[in-house]
């Protein structure tokens, strides 16, 4: 008798582990670690640290070879985020990809999952205000990222976490030949990293690598589309945009 309540007992408590560990094993896999396309035939631009001064001459490059990039925006970086409120809507409305990139660039891996949700939250707030949408894809500060977050990113309704193959280095603010050397090794379905806020990114190496990239036949498109069927919409829709005097 003893015995049978003994295994009992343990087949409860196994029971309990499996089903408070399935949630945290299903959300990771809620959430796709992505660093390439799905089309060879496509690059995905992408550029993050902004919002600041220099993401409208991105788009016009963009909109000159009739294509499209992505953007991940941190809240108070390089700006605030409520100082650019009508470029954020432009970008959107011109049909670029906007992602979240933390509030203020914070290594996620050093986080706790309270202090994760806080940066992402900060960010998603400013979404939904500017556009009445809520971000679903994230790009890590650094590349930088574990379970933990890949957690609490499914927790909140992500579908990526986007990564890169390619880095132009201009993070580093190396000069823009060594960014532009980057361009000339892309190839077929590499997603590309850039920094929206410097001007020799803007004006000088994203003009050379989309000239060079569209006289290899390359379709420029934003991340979610490069995905192919396993990209989804990248937002959450939760609303009209909103109006106020915001302030980080």
């Amino acid at each position: 008798m003893l015995s049978k309540i003994a295994l009992n007992a343990a087949a409860v408590a196994l029971s309990a582990l499996l089903v408070s560990a399935a949630p945290t094993q299903l959300l990771k896999r809620d959430v796709s670690v992505v660093t390439r396309c799905n089309n060879d035939n496509q690059v995905a631009l992408t550029w993050d640290d902004g919002p600041y001064n220099f993401e409208q001459d991105i788009a016009g490059r963009l909109a000159e070879s009739g294509s499209k990039g992505t953007f991940f925006f941190n809240g108070n970086n390089w700006d605030c985020i409520y100082n650019h409120v009508d470029e954020i809507r432009a970008l959107h409305a011109a049909g670029h990809t906007l992602g979240n990139h933390g509030w203020s660039h914070k290594d996620m891996t050093t986080l706790s999952a309270d202090e994760m949700h806080d940066e992402l939250w900060r960010v998603e707030e400013a979404f939904i205000r500017i556009l009445g949408l809520k971000p679903r894809l994230f790009r890590p500060p650094y590349g930088s990222y574990n379970d933990l977050l890949l957690s609490v990113l499914s927790e909140r309704g992500y579908t990526g976490c986007i990564i890169w193959d390619q880095d132009t280095q201009d993070g580093n603010e190396v000069p823009a030949y060594v960014s532009k050397g980057v361009y000339d090794q892309v190839n077929g379905g590499d997603i590309v990293l850039g920094h929206s806020v410097y001007d020799s990114t803007a004006n000088d190496v994203v003009p050379y690598g989309i000239n060079l990239l569209k006289s290899k036949g390359f379709e420029l498109v934003a991340v979610d589309t490069c995905l192919g069927s396993q990209g989804s919409w990248p937002y959450e829709y939760m609303g009209e945009p909103q109006s106020g005097n915001w302030q980080c």
